[in-house]
């Protein structure tokens, strides 16, 4: 079976509100500390990909532009694509899908194909297809093949990845077919960079700096398993590296090209591999681009040289996954790692004037009081520069939703809540608990005297100063009112 050929391709994040819509990461923008809207880069890669093969392609970043629905039906009428594809995430689906029935309703149903993705096809895309006819076809697993192949017209049985809708025939019923996965990518520098042209770069700030600033995808996969994180299923348990080369080369471009010089350097594991990474900072620095970036990291896979070379070559902040001061909690999550290392992480950073972000999950089954009260006190510890409670988010797909369901600890739909809300509850506290104690825990954090005067003083100038009284009055003025009863 053949999918109709489309030539005009629209890729968008829908005008469903400022989101973080990474596979692993779905939250309001506001709710986090650091208040920033980064580049869909994953759409933008997939752009090339089709237009490396001969498509037009269109990206629309609606929420980033300040655009509403009616840009978007306006957008469809000027120009008529005959595929849309849209990043599906829990907190956003149903008007996720709402865009691809506009798409349906205003282009007609037979001229335009529309495509899901995300970590939410992942998990739910059989029954998306059996209860959503707006959805022509899903994709799951490392989808930037899986696009190209559909594209070409290949059989649809063929295409590894796909989701799609089997016609009745030969006396078997309608059906709806789950390919298997697309095999992971090895060579990951034979996909090309994304398409910077069709975004509005300008649209993505430093909010320290308010210069341009981009994401750049180092590596791919993660081997910890964490109950809370689609990483792992969404990328593979084994980790995939671009050359060093290969990422230089998409900097100097930014630098050159779009004049972006701050960057996020995202892989789930981005420190792991000390060679690689050192040789990658050892590029940066022969470049001569005066670059600003940060990257995630665990607390396990940072010394004293990796952090020496990545201060020399530009970074200035790592994100470190803490999740608990709670050693039992930690390992209920899988994590795979000691609750004494963050603090020694923290220290080996700022030994090399790099600044530390942490972040927390709290409200796992075992959370207590108790255990709130020692995540609590590790953070003060630690002392972050910048720092984040997130509640435990069961995100379809994940070892922690199918224990809420099974333990029946939801209290609110997942798509009704975040980062911010709690959707469950746990074995002591319910999700009212959780969002309060958080709120509570953010505003003790903010409000220390020495951490105020810390921040100012390390502004370093004061326009970035006055950038950090701005968020710290809109952080405030989020957090000031309690959590609500529903």
């Amino acid at each position: 079976m053949f999918a109709r050929r489309f030539q005009r391709a629209l890729l968008i994040n829908p005008p469903t509100g400022l989101y973080r819509r990474d596979d692993r990461c779905q939250c309001k923008v506001e709710d986090q500390t650091v208040q920033i809207i980064f580049p869909p880069v994953e759409l933008a890669t997939l752009a090339a990909t089709l237009r490396r093969g001969g498509a037009e392609v269109e990206l629309r970043d609606y929420p980033a532009q300040s655009a509403g629905w009616e840009d978007y039906i306006e957008d469809l009428r000027r120009l008529r694509p005959d595929m849309v594809l849209v990043n599906v995430v829990t907190a956003t689906s149903e008007g996720d899908f709402d865009a691809l029935r506009a798409a349906k309703e205003t282009l007609g149903a037979d001229n335009v194909l529309t495509i899901a993705k995300g970590e939410y096809m992942e998990a739910l895309g059989e029954s998306v297809l059996r209860h959503r006819p707006e959805v022509d076809f899903g994709f799951h697993g490392e989808i930037d093949l899986v696009l190209d192949q559909l594209y070409k017209g290949e059989p649809l049985e063929t295409i590894d990845g796909l989701i799609w809708r089997r016609a009745p025939a030969n006396g078997h019923p309608a059906d709806v077919v789950r390919n298997p996965g697309h095999p992971l990518i090895e060579e990951l520098d034979a996909l090309p960079f994304p398409a910077r042209d069709l975004l509005r770069n300008d649209l993505y700030r430093s909010p320290e700096t308010n210069r341009p600033l981009t994401v750049i995808h180092g590596n791919r996969g993660c081997p910890a398993k964490c109950i809370f994180c689609p990483a792992g299923v969404m990328s593979g348990y084994r980790i995939r590296y671009r050359s060093p080369g290969n990422i230089m080369a998409e900097i100097d471009d930014c630098v050159r090209t779009y004049g972006i010089r701050e960057f996020l350097f995202h892989g789930d594991t981005f420190t792991i591999n000390k060679k690689w990474l050192i040789e990658l900072c050892d590029l940066i620095i022969a470049s001569g681009h005066k670059i600003r970036w940060g990257c995630n990291s665990r607390v396990d896979t940072i010394d004293d040289e990796r952090a020496a070379k990545m201060r020399q070559a530009g970074c200035w902040v790592v994100a470190f996954g803490v999740e608990s001061g709670n050693q039992e909690i930690l390992d209920y999550m899988k994590k795979g790692q000691k609750a004494e290392r963050a603090f020694k992480a923290a220290e080996v950073c700022r030994r090399h004037g790099l600044r530390v972000h942490t972040f927390f999950v709290i409200g796992t089954p075992l959370e207590t009081r108790a255990t709130l009260r020692e995540t609590y006190e590790y953070a003060r510890k630690i002392d972050p520069d910048f720092f984040d409670f997130n509640i435990a988010y069961p995100l379809p797909g994940t070892e922690l939703y199918e224990i809420a369901e099974r333990e029946g600890l939801f209290e609110k739909p997942p798509d009704a809540t975040g980062y911010a809300n709690a959707a469950v509850r746990t074995r002591e506290l319910s999700s009212r608990d959780l969002t309060e104690w958080r709120r509570k825990a953010l505003l003790s954090m903010y409000l220390r005297p020495r951490y105020i005067a810390r921040m100012l003083y390390r502004a370093g100038s004061p326009r970035v100063a006055l950038n950090y009284v701005r968020a710290g009055a809109r952080r405030f003025r989020q957090l000031i009112s309690p959590a609500p009863d529903s």
